[in-house]
């Protein structure tokens, strides 16, 4: 191997790390951008779960987690908007007492749909975070959630005394 072909192949070596690692930075920037994960007590969990849950007062959740199943809600009125932002929020008892506050845009949240389009656990709810609701089995579908449109997508009390909120805007 001649002195110009280790050159090229010592650039090329050189320049695939650097996105390489330019993407590991994304990547982060993204996840740390998206996501916040807080110690906090059972009451302040309650105060603001409570305060979600009067915020959607008057909806009911499209995923029936006592079917683990799309509820019959109708769609919104005025017809289909479009989707932005895909929140989640979560109360973690296991292994201490977290909120993970998750806010993505929904194009994120259609990679975490398997290839069908559907949902079949609660955890592919929580995108980047791993919790005690990651193995709650669900059928739910993107169809469903864009039918329905913006709006209250889950609110879940796990026996263990962690809950979960999710909704679209």
């Amino acid at each position: 191997m001649n002195s110009a072909t280790r050159s090229i192949l010592h650039f090329a070596g050189t320049t695939a790390a650097a996105a390489a690692l330019g993407a590991i930075g994304i990547a982060l920037w993204f996840v740390q951008s998206h996501r916040e994960v807080a110690d906090v007590s059972p009451q302040r969990a309650e105060t603001e779960f409570s305060e979600l849950r009067g915020r959607f007062s008057n909806q009911q959740p499209l995923l029936d987690m006592s079917r683990r199943e799309a509820s019959a809600v109708p769609p919104s009125p005025g017809g289909r908007a479009p989707l932005r932002s895909f929140h989640t929020i979560i109360f973690d008892r296991r292994g201490g007492e977290r909120i993970v506050r998750i806010a993505v845009p929904y194009w994120f949240a259609r990679q975490f749909a398997g290839r069908d389009g559907r949902f079949e656990w609660l955890g592919q709810l929580t995108f980047l975070d791993d919790t005690e609701f990651d193995p709650e089995a669900i059928e739910l579908s993107l169809d469903e959630i864009e039918r329905r449109g913006p709006g209250l997508v889950a609110d879940y009390h796990h026996p263990g005394g962690g809950q979960f909120i999710s909704w679209v805007e």
